[in-house]
C-alpha cells in the first residue's frame, strides 16, 4: 500500500469518525436540551390547519395551540377552522362550550372602477399598486379609491380573492379567513373587516369634499348625511365625510340604501 493511499484511508475513516461524534453529540443536546411540551398543546395542534396565517394574532398555530391550553387564547381563536375546529378544541381541553363570535371578512371599501372614477394619466409600467403609487401618487383620480392592480389578490394565501368585471377586487365571504394579509398589502389601506352577517356596506373610503367626488367617481360618497338622518337605530355616524356604520345597533332597514343619492350605501354581494 503506497504512502498516498494510506492517507486517503486514514482522512475518510477521519472523517467518518469526527461526523458520527458530532452525531452523537448533537443527538444527546436534542434529548438534553429539548423543551417538554404540555400533551394537550400537541393535541390542540393536531385539531388546528396547520395554516400558520397569522390570522389568530399569534405567528403559528403551535403558538396558538400552546396560548390556547395556557388559557391565554380563546378555543375559538382560529379563522381558518371556525366553529366546528372551535368546538372541537373546547372539548379537548375540557371548556366544554365556548362562545362562538361573530365571523369577520374581509372587505374593499371602494366602488371606483375604472368606470365609475378616472385616471390623471395612463400607467404602463408594472402592474402592482405599490409600484403605480410611486408614480404621482398612483394613476387614479380619487387618492382614497382602489388602484385596481391586484397587489390584494396576489396576496391572499386562501384563493378568496379575485379580480371583478369592473376591474375590482371581489372577496368570496364563505372563503375569507380574515387572515388580514390583504389588509396590509393594500396600500391605500382601503380594505377592512365587516361582519359576514352585515346587510349594507358604506362602499366608498374618500374623505374629500362632496363637491370633488361628485366631479371624478359617479359612486363616491358626498358627505350629505341623509343616510345618517334616515337611520332611526342610529347606527351611522359622520366622520371625515365618510358614514360609518354601528354593526351592533344595524338593524339591516335598509333606509340608508333608500336614500344615498350615490348608490354608495348598498347590500354587500
Amino acid at each position: 500500500m503506497t504512502k498516498d493511499i494510506l492517507l486517503v484511508i486514514i482522512s475518510v475513516l477521519t472523517l467518518a469518525l469526527i461526523g458520527g461524534l458530532s452525531g452523537a453529540l448533537l443527538a444527546f443536546a436534542s434529548e438534553k436540551f429539548k423543551v417538554k411540551t404540555d400533551p394537550k398543546t400537541d393535541e390542540v395542534l393536531s385539531l388546528l390547519p396547520r395554516a400558520n396565517c397569522g390570522a389568530c394574532g399569534y405567528p403559528s398555530c403551535a403558538a396558538l395551540a400552546e396560548a390556547i391550553v395556557s388559557g391565554k387564547a380563546d378555543p375559538a381563536s382560529c379563522n381558518v377552522g371556525g366553529e366546528s375546529t372551535a368546538k372541537k378544541i373546547a372539548e379537548k381541553i375540557g371548556k366544554g362550550k365556548c362562545e362562538i363570535k361573530e365571523r369577520m371578512v374581509a372587505r374593499v371599501f371602494c366602488g371606483g372602477s375604472n368606470e365609475n372614477c378616472g385616471k390623471k394619466f395612463e400607467y404602463k409600467g408594472i402592474k402592482d399598486c405599490d409600484a403605480v403609487l410611486l408614480v404621482g401618487g398612483g394613476d387614479k383620480l380619487c387618492s382614497y379609491g382602489c388602484l385596481n392592480y391586484r397587489t390584494c389578490v396576489k396576496a391572499c394565501k386562501f384563493d378568496a380573492m379575485k379580480m371583478g368585471p369592473d376591474e375590482l377586487p371581489m372577496i368570496d365571504p364563505e372563503k375569507c379567513v380574515a387572515c388580514g394579509k390583504c389588509i396590509v398589502a393594500c396600500p391605500r389601506k382601503i380594505i377592512g373587516y365587516m361582519p359576514k352577517s352585515a346587510r349594507v356596506v358604506v362602499n366608498c373610503s374618500t374623505k374629500d369634499k362632496g363637491a370633488y367626488v361628485r366631479k371624478i367617481c359617479k359612486v363616491g360618497c358626498i358627505g350629505c348625511r341623509l343616510c345618517e338622518k334616515a337611520c332611526a337605530p342610529g347606527a351611522i355616524t359622520m366622520k371625515d365625510n365618510l358614514p360609518v356604520i354601528n354593526y351592533s345597533k344595524c338593524t339591516a332597514c335598509l333606509e340608508c340604501v333608500k336614500v344615498c343619492p350615490m348608490k354608495t350605501i348598498l347590500t354587500p354581494t
